[in-house]
């Protein structure tokens, strides 16, 4: 039984995607939980089960708010592969968005997994135990674990870096 994890980038998020992940998980991260950047990586996973954990208050949808909301300008490969799946779509609030990319990747998930059980939860960071912030990014592989050097950094994690660039540029 294969088990995939989605989530984000984000240095709060390494300790609740850990008590998920077990020993066998494939975690995938980047900036925002954004599936649309990981399509391409994650269809040729087999997965029985799938957790898709966005998050609250979220730097990567902050970026792409602004760039909707308030005209700000985004680097392109942001713009294609994270800002532009919510142009056109309604929401007025920074939580509104939060729950578009939520529901978009979920559903985005059915379709790269049409048998896999989906799961979606939306961390709310106010509720979490938050470790202490450390000023590094980290690429590491699907399968990779975190140990006390990794807890506090932000974490993005693909097969390929090519998969991430764009997320890079973020962090």
């Amino acid at each position: 039984m294969t088990k995939v994890i989605v989530s984000c980038m984000d240095y709060r998020l390494s300790e609740e995607i850990e008590k998920k992940a077990g020993k066998d998980a494939l975690i995938f991260r980047n900036a925002g939980a954004n599936v649309n950047g990981l399509k391409d990586v994650l269809k040729g996973i087999k997965a029985d089960e799938v957790i898709f954990m966005p998050h609250t208050d979220c730097a990567a949808l902050k970026l792409g708010y602004s760039a909707i909301k308030e005209g700000k300008s985004v680097d392109p490969e942001v713009e294609k592969t994270l800002v532009s799946q919510f142009r056109g779509k309604e929401f007025q609030t920074l939580q509104d968005l939060e729950k578009l990319n939520a529901k978009l990747g979920e559903e985005a998930l059915r379709q790269i997994f049409p048998n896999a059980k989906i799961k979606t939860e939306l961390i709310d960071v106010t509720k979490i135990k938050i470790p202490e912030r450390k000023p590094v990014v980290y690429l590491l592989k699907p399968e990779s674990r975190y140990n006390k050097e990794v807890i506090g950094a932000y974490v993005i994690q693909a097969t390929k870096k090519e998969a991430v660039s764009g997320d890079l540029k973020i962090a």
